[in-house]
């Protein structure tokens, strides 16, 4: 068990990340699985690809892609006969050696691999081309999307998506990370479709007889497989600039003004990104372009972000929300993985912490500081879970089943709090310079975490090693007890600290530069120490009993933390902290205190002009204390309107007030302007539970939301409430046909249902029915559905479980089925040994 910290709280979260979050669950019991997998490293390289050219013809009524690849390649070494390419599911009809005579070349094609012959011995200094005349029907790779029966509103769309390493399943390549090619497409699509690559766009050919138009592009910079990419579809163009680079989006055509608004502030962000990386935007062109169905939020191919359509926002949503996160984090990535490129998968954290730190650059440029550190305080808070509830690893980690089990929120949310602890360390000038200097040392390269560091020191002089063995090397984070004690006799104030973290689960004693602050009347004094013993003490002069004392000010340091203090300290510091989070860490600290004081503090602090995050810490915590008193100050915030934002947690704090009055308020709540105060309302009725609730409930299945969060968070709460009475609610939602965000929350919730319904033997309805879901069209259900499988318990899944085992290629999806089947097994094995 992690100390308890009252500063992490669900409620907290920013509301996307709700999900099945236990709103109402403050302390977490830890349930960590070891990392599992073996250790991989850099591939291998036999020879340089050092240019690709596919001219492809796209059958989306068949679903099938049919041309050529020519590669130019370039040995390493002497006595060159042989090659091997990444090739999956390919029907390779020749591949020829192109030379002054051009000559066939015999060849083999295995599981996922094409094995080529030369037809004599080549060295370093030869040049190889080689044509290869292929057709496959991808089932990963490159998607193919269109209408059916059940939606037929969907567009008619093909896309590609090669993170990480799906590329070689619609066309033959070297599928790693570490080999770097220019590229060219021609793509063949129907003529009413519009196709879009890398790079510039050399023409537009019409086939007048066969109705298709040939749409040529060509990447000039170096780039991996996996960012080599293909959007095709109808779609309206906004051409938009900045200075001489065309910026594009794409969008449809029943939503320009939607897209427009998504991404309006592209230019500005590359404006802030080219002076803040010190290097300017690398490639010909930006483009922007939106999909259906899509597996992610977006993918950042070098010159043409994909991005999923569900970022579009109507009125309403935009009001409360933006999707500037996603543009400036893809955009951010045609510096930080697409110029430089980690050297493997072990090293990913080169390119998400640092595009997922950009969110945090730009947020802190366009809103301020205060709303920046807030939203990375939040994906502290979103790693965390998964720290407490999943798994542990470092940063950097070579030990995996599949590359895809890398891009989690160690790899994103941890990492960019990292850089942010690594930029107070080297100040902005340093930080800066170093980022700088690595991007110009390894541009169009790849690179790894050692280049990095060296960056770091021969921009600096500043030699980092502590900071990236306990951060990026090691697993965890501090979790520290403080205390202080004011020595009238000594005028002297002692500051004793403990790193208590568990060392044996990959944490270690960490190195914490902080700065203590002392306020007494006389004024604010600030020390700068080093934590890095598991017991230190501090002493500091202190003629007079402090009115506030803080213990890493600012908090630069991501950490969990235990801090008692008097209840008049934390008034005097939600009112006088100058940071922001210290204020958000006085107000919750304050819910332990039921006091009149207390609420009366915590109720001027939710009716004043504080920053949001303030006030929504104080209606948490006003929530929690309960009574009449916090109440008032609630229901009055409520009743005022004001920042959505804040009237969210005033809403949840009334879902701990168990009587008709407060359900009437979240009843009402329900028709709020905001779509996630509507959110919030119905998981606190979730959490209220009882026949009422559960009959508004069931009512609000009928209401429409933005991408129907709304509708999704009746069955989010469903399942936190453990609601037994939902399970037919669930089966029905979970149809192909509901909308995807309804359906993957049904399916969670039949999940969480049938796991309590187990335990009574009456799950055999829901697990048919998830059993029915291994085979659904949709990616997104399919994996609910193992999930919710694992989670149930029930062994009567294993068969169908080891059938989807062998027909998925999916590596997300492959690793969730192995994790269910794990889950069965065990608990088969248990049940044996009893």
């Amino acid at each position: 068990m992690s100390i308890y910290d009252p500063l992490i709280h669900p409620a907290l979260l920013d509301p996307r990340a709700w999900g099945d979050v236990n709103l109402y669950e403050t302390a977490l019991q830890i349930e960590r699985e070891p990392v599992s997998g073996t250790d991989h490293h850099t591939p291998d390289r036999r020879f340089e690809l050092r240019h690709l050219r596919l001219d492809l013809r796209f059958d989306d009524e068949h679903e099938t892609v049919a041309g050529t690849a020519r590669l130019t390649l370039r040995p390493f070494s002497s006595n060159f006969t042989h090659f091997d390419l990444d090739a999956a599911e390919m029907n390779v009809a020749s591949v020829k050696l192109l030379a002054d005579q051009p000559a066939a070349l015999s060849f083999e094609t295995h599981t996922e691999r094409l094995a080529v012959e030369l037809p004599r011995a080549f060295s370093r200094e030869d040049e190889i081309i080689v044509e290869i005349a292929y057709s496959c029907r991808p089932r990963k790779g490159l998607f193919f999307i269109k209408p059916d029966d059940a939606y037929p509103h969907k567009p008619r769309q093909i896309w590609s998506q090669g993170e990480n390493e799906d590329a070689h399943w619609w066309f033959p390549c070297s599928d790693v990370t570490n080999q770097k090619m220019t590229t060219e497409l021609m793509a063949t699509v129907r003529s009413d479709f519009y196709a879009l690559s890398n790079g510039a766009l050399i023409g537009a050919t019409k086939n007048a007889e066969e109705g298709t138009t040939t749409w040529h592009w060509r990447q000039e910079q170096p780039h991996p497989a996996y960012l080599v990419s293909v959007v095709v579809g109808e779609y309206e163009h906004i051409a938009d600039r900045y200075g001489e680079l065309p910026v594009d989006y794409y969008v449809y055509r029943d939503c320009r003004d939607e897209g427009r608004r998504l991404f309006a502030n592209t230019p500005r962000m590359l404006e802030l990104f080219e002076r803040l990386y010190g290097v300017k935007y690398p490639y010909p062109k930006y483009a922007q372009v939106l999909v259906d169905d899509f597996l992610f939020g977006a993918m950042e191919n070098t010159s043409a972000t994909t991005m999923t359509d569900r970022v579009l926002l109507d009125d309403r949503a935009a009001v409360e929300i933006s999707y500037d996160d996603i543009v400036a984090h893809e955009l951010a990535h045609q510096w930080w993985g697409d110029l430089v490129t980690c050297k493997d998968w072990s090293q990913i954290w080169l390119n998400e912490s640092f595009a997922t730190y950009s969110e945090y650059l730009w947020r802190e440029h366009d809103l301020g500081r205060d709303e920046a550190r807030f939203c990375l305080f939040q994906d502290f808070l979103v790693y965390l879970r998964e720290d407490q509830r999943s798994h542990r690893r470092p940063i950097v980690c070579r030990r995996y089943r599949y590359s895809e089990e890398l891009m989690d929120r160690h790899a994103y949310e941890k990492g960019a709090c990292v850089l942010d602890m690594l930029r107070a360390e080297l100040g902005d000038d340093g930080f800066f310079s170093s980022l700088a200097h690595y991007l110009k040392k390894h541009s169009f390269g790849v690179a790894e975490t050692s280049d990095f560091k060296n960056a770091i020191e021969e921009a600096t002089g500043r030699n980092l090693h502590w900071f990236f063995e306990q951060w990026i090397l090691g697993a965890g984070y501090p979790e520290l007890e403080v205390e202080y004690e004011w020595r009238r006799e000594d005028a002297q104030l002692c500051v004793r600290v403990k790193q208590v973290q568990d060392r044996t689960d990959g944490a270690s004693l960490f190195r914490l530069p902080v700065e203590i602050e002392i306020t007494t009347d006389a004024g604010r004094t600030s020390y700068r120490v080093v934590v890095e013993k598991q017991e230190q003490e501090f002493y500091f002069a202190c003629s007079e009993k402090p009115l506030m004392v803080l213990f890493d000010k600012g908090r630069r340091v991501f950490k969990l933390m235990r801090f008692p203090k008097s209840a008049q300290e934390l008034v005097y510091q939600l009112e006088h902290d100058d940071d922001m989070l210290g204020r958000v860490r006085a107000a919750r600290e304050l819910a332990a205190f039921n006091t009149d004081e207390t609420v009366q503090a915590l109720g001027t602090k939710l009716a004043s002009g504080d920053f949001w995050g303030v006030r929504l810490a104080a209606a948490t915590a006003l929530g929690e204390i309960g009574g009449d008193g916090a109440r008032k100050a609630i229901e009055a915030e409520i009743v005022r309107g004001g920042d959505a934002r804040v009237r969210r947690g005033c809403v949840w704090a009334l879902g701990r007030y168990k009587d008709e009055a407060a359900i009437d308020l979240l009843r009402g709540a329900l028709d709020d302007d905001s779509y996630f105060v509507g959110v919030a309302a119905v998981r606190a009725l979730a959490n209220l539970g009882g026949d009422r609730a559960y009959d508004i409930l069931g009512a609000a299945l009928s209401r429409t939301s933005w991408q129907e969060v709304i509708r999704a968070a009746v069955f989010h709460g469903f399942s936190t409430a453990k609601e037994k009475r939902a399970v037919e609610a669930a089966l029905s939602h979970a149809r192909y046909g509901e909308h995807p965000a309804v359906r993957v929350a049904a399916i969670a919730c039949l999940g969480a249902l049938g796991k309590e319904l187990r335990k009574e033997d009456r799950d055999d309805a829901i697990v048919d029915r998830l059993i029915e879901l291994l085979t659904d069209r949709s990616i997104r259900a399919r994996t609910g559905a193992v999930r919710a499988l694992g989670r149930v318990g029930n062994r009567r899944a294993l068969g169908a479980l080891r059938e989807a085992q062998r027909r998925e290629c999916l590596d997300q999806l492959r690793a969730a089925i192995e994790d269910a089947i794990n889950a069965l097994e065990k608990k088969e094995t248990a049940e044996k040994k009893v």
